[in-house]
């Protein structure tokens, strides 16, 4: 055989190949199970507020390849980076979003309210199985799929949103007979946790990642079988690790290899910190297994009160608050820009002169303060909330969601019968 030949049947390799890689970016999530048809503390504002042709055999061929390597967890040290696996989240940002009143006011659970952030129409509004509530809810890299968090409507015996948990999968199907299907998992936490913080489904839908705490006085965060609702791996760590006001940063990155959460530095400063775990290495210590992405200990970031990573791993949302307990600035108010959302690149420069500034919110207030609900790949588009209080009395307090996208915030159309003190509960 000629080399002429032989560079032919090479270069149709390559072709192949390419093709697979262009088709793994295309595989939808993995399903749930059939259907069987959220005390946890409150989050900021609750609190008050995706034709080539080749021979038929090379392209079955590439199918397997590419459907193995989306079920397949690779082994390895991964980077911040995207590492090219799972699945990737929405290019655009999501058109439809689920929320409930959850404890607002301080005691009362609603149902959950499915909505189109374009028409401002409620889609459905779904009540939850009897004898619970919902508590939470979040979305994950589908706009048409959430993950709901229940407790047990033990009104007598517990505060509302107490453990035991429950989790359901929520899909939406818009316009159709069936607008909705909500599907039990079977999924368990120790008998030893006093309330879930935060949850996350994995990019491919197998795995649900639980941080909580238990009565040990430690940060548990567990990984569990969406199918079986077997526990798969765990990791402790002491209880400064947490963040208690940025309980949305637990999060997949793509591939599903590593889970980034937020901390407390041990120490009397307690800087707080974005940091990464990586679930295929050994051990089952949460500092020892992870490491810092970002520490919020220098002028740039010192204003951080939440802070929120891309699903790539490669930039940090910093959202801050002003003029009010809490702001290392004092209390000036939201004067000077005090009021906005930062982006970091990572790894982070510690001088913060590559950082950019996404959105400031421009007036006057008394106080306020801003947290992100969703960010694309590269933050450059990111739903947000602000909420200030123009008064110190309070009386006159403004709360807005909408699109951070070049400089500019673009509120979205949110139903009207969601409460704006419950736009931090939005998941997208």
């Amino acid at each position: 055989m000629s080399t002429e030949d032989q560079m032919s049947i090479e270069d149709r390799v390559r072709t192949a190949t390419r093709a697979g890689a262009s088709l793994i970016r295309d595989v939808r999530p993995l399903g749930a199970p059939a259907p069987v048809r959220l005390r946890r503390r409150p989050e900021p504002a609750p609190r008050r507020w995706v034709n080539w042709g080749v021979p038929l055999a090379a392209a079955a061929a590439v199918v397997a390849i590419a459907l193995t390597l989306v079920v397949m967890r690779q082994p390895g040290t991964p980077s911040p980076a995207a590492s090219g696996s799972g699945t990737a989240a929405p290019a655009t940002v999501p058109r439809y979003y689920a929320t409930g009143a959850f404890d607002s006011p301080p005691g009362h659970y609603g149902p959950l309210i499915v909505g189109d952030d374009r028409t401002g129409k409620v889609i459905d509004t779904i009540s939850p199985p009897h004898g619970f509530v919902f508590t939470n809810v979040r979305g994950t890299f589908d706009d048409r799929t959430f993950v709901v968090q229940a407790a047990v409507n033990a009104v007598n015996t517990a505060p509302l949103g107490s453990p035991p948990y429950t989790w359901y999968l929520l899909r939406i199907a818009p316009g159709s007979a069936r607008p909705y299907q909500l599907t039990k998992l079977p999924i368990r936490l120790p008998s030893n946790v006093s309330f879930a913080d935060a949850y996350a489904l994995s990019p491919d839908g197998r795995e649900l990642a639980v941080e909580s705490d238990g009565s040990t006085g430690k940060i548990a965060v567990g990984i569990y079988s969406v199918s079986t609702g077997a526990q798969l791996r765990a990791w402790t760590g002491p209880i400064q690790i947490t963040e208690e006001l940025a309980v949305r940063t637990l999060s997949w990155l793509y591939g599903g290899r590593q889970l980034v959460f937020s901390a407390s530095t041990a120490g009397s400063a307690h800087y707080l910190q974005l940091r990464a775990l990586d679930v295929t290495g050994a051990g089952t210590d949460l500092v020892a297994g992870s490491r810092a992405l970002l520490t919020a200990d220098n002028p740039a970031t010192s204003r951080c009160v939440s802070l929120q990573i891309t699903p790539d791993g490669g930039t940090a949302i910093c959202a801050t608050r002003a003029g009010a307990p809490g702001d290392p600035a004092g209390s000036a108010g939201c004067a000077n820009g005090r009021l906005r959302f930062t982006a970091f690149s990572l790894p982070a420069d510690p001088s913060g002169k590559l950082a950019r500034i996404l959105y400031q919110y421009p007036g006057a207030c008394h106080d306020g303060e801003s947290f992100a609900l969703w960010t694309d790949a590269s933050a450059s588009s990111v739903i947000g909330v602000t909420r200030i209080n123009v008064d110190n009395a309070g009386g006159k307090e403004a709360v807005q969601v909408g699109v951070i996208t070049g400089g500019h915030f673009r509120p979205l159309n949110i139903a009207k019968n969601v409460p704006p003190g419950n736009y931090a509960g939005l998941g997208f």
